[in-house]
């Protein structure tokens, strides 16, 4: 079975591929000539009904209060600065994601960044050395972000050469670049803040979705109609543009999260995500199937070559060597909302049936939730009957002390008599002996 989900997961960092050169055809001006935050918002509004409407099924399945759905019911109580880092952290998610969006529709060629989108990794584990989320960096982390990022150089001029030869309509390779960087950046401070909201404050990563897409959809729907984007161009969508819209919005934005989650709890976020080098060639592939933009030899072959193999060995090492170590395994993925600790999926049990491991572990969390809850609203009455219970036994406390103190002085006193009387009774003893011994002599 495990082989069945190592394979279903290659087959979604293959639809990730392909995604990024999708989301590039579909904005292009020769192409589908989509606008880029029509499309945002149209797909973003999709996925949160889609996602919205799976947890409203859970919810109604486990008989759990409504208001689990969103994270203001895990944040009450809280200290203010996790309101705003998870408000915040929402915000710098839609700055990643327009990112990442526009670099793929001004590159010439997606696959280059597609690449640089595979330097987050090492960012992550730079940021949380630096956010002292981790105390150490990985072994070979140096050595292997020093060679991908050689390999996307190479990516990067031989995209640029080619583009500069052919003089491509619409695209803009250093304003991708300037994009994709940002991304990078900003899913990796996404992705460190997520880690100190779910795990240290017991905010589950559902809500956390939730609240995304909920600022998500409406800052992508206010930015187009404030930009008087053309919403006419539905209009002039031929077979191939509806197409690409449907696997955009429901496969990758709606199935392939969902998909990603389930194979995160199958097989371990850490093997997920040393697969991901494999996204690098799908997208080089779609690259000249759909844009018609084949690699300039030999420089983008190298380099994608280079940053694979860099990558992969350096994310399947950490997979292998965290088997022993305390490292915090992230599904290094834009996409995906889940981390985990290597003990979450050393059961047995969790790599038989993934996803009835992953509905009772909901059902466990929401219970110990319930509990918190009932708690904290009978809180003051707890209290109150602490105190009580408290001063009761403060109470008993004093008054045995006072019972023993009492006792053992009645029991001083009495020996004290014992021995006054038992002293007299010798002396009186003594007296006669002598008054015997005098008689004796007269």
């Amino acid at each position: 079975m495990l082989v069945v989900y190592f394979l279903i997961t290659i087959f979604l960092h293959i639809c990730l591929g392909v995604y990024a050169t999708t989301v590039g055809w579909i904005q292009s001006p020769s192409h589908g000539n989509m606008q880029t935050f029509v499309f945002l918002g149209v797909s973003n509004c999709f996925s949160f009904l889609f996602f919205f409407s799976l947890q409203v099924y859970r919810v109604r399945k486990y008989q759990n209060k409504f208001s689990r759905l969103f994270i203001f019911h895990y944040l009450r109580g809280k200290p203010k600065f996790i309101w705003f880092q998870a408000i915040s952290n929402a915000f710098i998610w839609v700055i990643a994601n327009i990112s990442t969006v526009l670099s793929f529709k001004f590159a010439s060629h997606p696959s280059t960044i597609q690449a640089l989108s595979l330097m987050v990794p090492f960012i992550i584990f730079f940021f949380s050395k630096l956010f002292r989320v981790t105390k150490t960096l990985p072994r070979f982390i140096f050595p292997a972000f020093i060679v991908s990022v050689g390999g996307c150089l190479m990516m990067i001029f031989g995209a640029a050469k080619k583009a500069h030869q052919e003089n491509m309509k619409g695209t803009n390779n250093a304003l991708a670049i300037l994009f994709a960087v940002i991304f990078d950046f900003a899913i990796s401070t996404f992705f460190v803040f997520q880690q100190n909201i779910c795990k240290n404050y017991k905010v589950p990563v559902e809500a956390l979705l939730l609240l995304v897409m909920q600022v998500y959809a409406p800052v992508s729907l206010i930015i187009s109609f404030a930009s008087k984007e053309n919403w006419k161009v539905f209009k002039d969508f031929g077979a191939a543009e509806w197409i690409a819209l449907v696997f955009l919005a429901f496969g990758i934005m709606c199935l392939s999260r969902l998909g990603q989650t389930k194979m995160v709890v199958a097989i371990g976020a850490a093997l997920y995500s040393s697969i991901q080098g494999i996204r690098l060639p799908a997208t080089m592939v779609s690259d000249y199937v759909i844009l018609k933009a084949d690699p300039h030899w030999p420089l983008q072959y190298i380099g994608a070559i280079i940053v694979v193999i860099s990558i992969s060995l350096f994310l399947g090492y950490q997979a292998y060597a965290d088997k022993k170590s305390k490292f915090v395994h992230f599904a290094f993925d834009p996409f995906t909302f889940i981390y985990a600790e290597e003990e979450e999926f050393e059961d047995e049990f969790t790599l038989i049936n993934p996803v009835k491991n992953a509905e009772l572990t909901y059902q466990m969390e929401t219970l110990l939730s319930d509990h918190e809850d009932d708690d904290k609203n009978n809180g003051d009455k707890n209290q109150f009957n602490l105190k009580n219970d408290f001063e009761n036994d403060f109470d008993n406390n004093n008054n045995n002390n006072n019972n023993n103190n009492f006792n053992k002085k009645s029991e001083s006193t009495e020996s004290t008599e014992s021995t006054e009387s038992s002293d007299s009774t010798e002396s009186s003893e003594i007296k006669k002996l002598d008054e015997i011994e005098e008689n004796d002599r007269k």
